[in-house]
């Protein structure tokens, strides 16, 4: 079976830079099974052929503007969560 990853098509008339709407289709397809996705930095850097730094930069971009939540951000054990907007379409 392919993986693939599942990007809302309201996002899509959004100013949201390409990069950080693939990394939220990846956040969004991790976090199917526990409700969160934990991956590294480097995880998704891979996943997407940048570098870490970026993913850093995406992923503060993805806070601020409200459409995922970090918990123990600064942790190995970190948490991201989708927000419940962004899902609906």
């Amino acid at each position: 079976m392919d993986n693939f990853i599942m990007i809302p098509t309201s996002l899509i008339t959004f100013k949201m830079p390409r990069s950080a709407m693939l990394l939220l289709g990846i956040l969004y397809s991790n976090s199917r099974q526990l409700g969160y996705a934990y991956g590294t930095n480097k995880y998704y850097a891979k996943q997407l052929g940048c570098s870490t730094r970026t993913i850093t930069k995406l992923l503060k971009y993805l806070v601020n503007n409200n459409y995922i939540t970090i918990v123990n951000g600064n942790s190995f054990k970190r948490k991201i969560y989708i927000r419940n907007n962004v899902l609906i379409t």
